[in-house]
């Protein structure tokens, strides 16, 4: 159970960071609405799901 969940959290992490600081610099984005966040955790939480299902070689 601890290894599905250190396999989730940390593409999960690095995704959120990564896609905040990039998109940051996309003038339109606001950042700070709920829709913002919305659209950054799901793209987050989609990427801790293919970190947990998609096996690295």
């Amino acid at each position: 159970m601890v290894e599905l969940v250190r396999k989730f959290y940390k593409p999960f992490i690095i995704t959120y960071i990564l896609l905040s600081v990039g998109i940051s610099f996309y003038p339109s984005f606001d950042f700070y609405s709920f829709k913002g966040q919305v659209i950054l955790f799901s793209v987050s939480i989609i990427n801790g799901l293919m970190g947990i299902f998609v096996k690295k070689y």
